[in-house]
């Protein structure tokens, strides 16, 4: 058996060097509990890849895409990539994603007293966002379920004017790398506090992907 977490990739290092801490935290648990070897496996930019890795895979596998919003990724090439894990005719379970579990906004106050700030202050969670607008929804609508109050979230691709006034801007990202630096950028040019890091490096993603692997 075999546990396979699914991440974007990136061409900056400090990404997988996240995911791979994350990968190390949650690694003895899942051994613990029988469900074998933890893997992480990359869409693209990093190594390795669905198709390096599925011709080796012949026991139980179960995927967990580590993705906080749908979109593209989750619609098409969560899917093929599923494919080519099972190539060599292993049984792929695909856990549900990591977006839509209020245990991110959990990880988002570990990230804030990380920083120095105090929890139950204005927060402007900030996505990348897609042509589809899946991405920002998906916050929002975790957001209607589980409301802080001051809270807001927006997209890169749609940026809602004033929105960063005096709130702290926090990255709706899993790791360090591309999209984190654009958040960086955004808050800057704002002037309003920014948060670094990646909501993978919480005790709070950890527990979402265990809950994920193991439901």
């Amino acid at each position: 058996m075999t546990t396979i977490l699914l991440a974007h990739g990136s061409p900056d290092p400090r990404h997988s060097s996240t995911l791979e801490r994350l990968r190390e935290r949650v690694a003895g648990p899942l051994a613990d509990a029988g469900r074998g070897e933890t893997r992480l496996v990359y869409i693209e930019h990093d190594d390795p890849r669905p198709h390096d890795l599925g011709p080796s895979l012949t026991d139980e596998v179960t995927v967990v895409p580590m993705l906080v919003t749908p979109a593209f990724h989750a619609r098409v090439d969560v899917p093929a990539a599923v494919r080519a894990l099972g190539a060599a005719g292993a049984p792929v379970r695909v856990a549900p994603a990591l977006g839509g579990d209020p245990l991110l906004l959990d990880a988002v106050d570990e990230r804030l007293v990380a920083a120095g700030h105090v929890v139950d202050q204005p927060v402007l969670l900030v996505a990348g966002g897609s042509r589809s607008g899946q991405a920002g929804q998906s916050i929002r609508t975790l957001l209607d379920a589980h409301p802080r109050a001051g809270w807001m979230t927006m997209t890169l691709a749609a940026p809602r004017a004033g929105a960063t006034a005096g709130r702290v801007v926090v990255p709706a990202t899993l790791a360090e790398g591309v999209l984190h630096d654009k958040v960086a950028v955004l808050a800057q040019a704002a002037g309003s506090p920014f948060v670094p890091g990646g909501l993978a490096d919480t005790a709070a993603v950890a527990s979402l992907v265990l809950r994920r692997a193991l439901g």
